[in-house]
């Protein structure tokens, strides 16, 4: 063999490793592409399950509650925060009827509130003395603009 055909030998075999070296870097590159394809499809999987809910949502009311104190008085108020008004609003505080520390009259007068716009709120008066408790569960109910009802389960601390 002559020095042209070793060098060309050689030179053939250095070639096919830089070559299988190469291939097998493209195939992890590859690897990692289709890993992170995969991690976005399920991100964009969970973004338009996000979407698709607060969509949802935007349909249904929801309700805020909590006591403030408005100059000696203390009082309860209802708040509709969402863009959509409550229809059939209604308070249920989770206390024995005698420990109430709602105003009879006041809550008849006012309850239960036949729409409630976004935005708007309804309160009343709420007879707290010194041995009164300083938090109160409450469920509140009402009925979203689709005519579905909903009861919820809420709290509210002085």
């Amino acid at each position: 063999m002559s020095k042209y055909e070793i060098l060309s030998v050689v030179l053939g075999c250095i070639a096919t490793i830089v070559s299988l070296v190469v291939w097998g870097g493209q195939r992890k590159i590859q690897r990692e592409a289709n890993d992170l394809q995969r991690a976005t499809s399920e991100l964009a999987k969970k973004q338009l399950e996000i979407l698709l809910r607060e969509e949802k949502g935007k349909d249904a009311a929801r309700l805020s509650f909590d006591i403030f104190k408005d100059g000696k008085t203390y009082r309860f108020r209802i708040t509709n925060i969402s863009d959509v008004a409550a229809k059939n609003v209604d308070l249920r505080l989770l206390v024995k009827p005698e420990d109430s520390p709602l105003v009879k009259n006041d809550y008849e007068a006012k309850f239960p509130v036949p729409i409630l716009q976004p935005g708007g709120s309804v309160t009343l008066i709420a007879a707290i003395h010194f041995g009164s408790p300083t938090a109160y569960n409450a469920v509140l109910s009402w009925v979203n603009p689709d005519g579905a009802e909903v009861s919820e389960e809420t709290y509210a601390a002085l």
